[in-house]
C-alpha cells in the first residue's frame, strides 16, 4: 500500500488579540489620517507657492513644503503601510481575500514607492531653486513645478478612495478569498 504524503500547508500568521488589534487600528487610523492631512497641507503649500504674486509668500510656502515633506512624508507613509499590513495579516480580512483590502494595499504601495522616487526630489528641486533666490525675488518655476499640484491631486484621490473603501468594506471577495 502506498503512503500518501500530506500537502504542505501555508504557514498561518497568528491573529491579533482584540487588544492588539485595537492598538494597531488606532495607530493605523492616526497615521493614515495624518498622511492625508499632510498631503492636503503639501498640496495647499504647492498651490500657494505656484500662484502667489508675493515673493515672501512664495519663499515661505516652498520652505515649509520642504520641511514638511522631508521630515514627515516617509515616516507617515511607512507607518500607515506597515500597520495596514499588520492588520491585513493579523485579522480575518487578509491581504488578498477581499477586493477592498487588495485595492487599498496597491494604492498605498504605489504612494509609498513614489514619495521617495518622485515627489520628494520634486519638492527638493523647487525648494532649492526658491531658496537659492534672493529674498524678495519671485521665482518663475516653469510648467514643471505644476507636477507638485498634479501629484497632490492624484494622491488625494487615492487616499480618499482608501478611506471610502475602509468605511464601506465591500464584501466582494477575490478569487483567492473564495477558495
Amino acid at each position: 500500500m502506498q503512503q500518501q504524503i500530506a500537502a504542505p500547508h501555508a504557514p498561518r500568521v497568528p491573529r491579533l488579540t482584540p487588544g492588539a488589534r485595537k492598538a494597531v487600528v488606532i495607530l493605523h487610523v492616526i497615521s493614515s489620517v495624518g498622511w492625508l492631512g499632510l498631503n492636503l497641507g503639501t498640496l495647499t503649500l504647492s498651490v500657494i507657492g505656484l500662484t502667489t504674486s508675493s515673493a515672501d509668500r512664495q519663499h515661505a510656502a516652498f520652505g515649509a513644503l520642504a520641511m514638511l515633506g522631508e521630515s514627515l512624508l516617509i515616516p507617515m507613509s511607512l507607518t500607515a503601510f506597515g500597520t495596514g499590513l499588520v492588520l491585513a495579516f493579523g485579522t480575518r480580512w487578509g491581504l488578498v481575500r477581499y477586493w477592498w483590502v487588495l485595492v487599498k494595499f496597491v494604492l498605498t504601495l504605489i504612494a509609498v514607492v513614489l514619495i521617495p522616487l518622485s515627489l520628494l526630489p520634486g519638492i527638493r528641486e523647487v525648494a532649492d531653486t526658491v531658496g537659492g533666490t534672493p529674498p524678495g525675488q519671485l521665482v518663475d518655476l516653469g510648467a514643471g513645478a505644476a507636477d507638485l499640484i498634479v501629484a497632490g491631486c492624484v494622491s488625494t484621490a487615492m487616499y480618499t478612495a482608501s478611506v471610502v473603501l475602509s468605511v464601506l468594506k465591500p464584501r466582494r471577495r477575490t478569487r483567492w478569498g473564495r477558495n
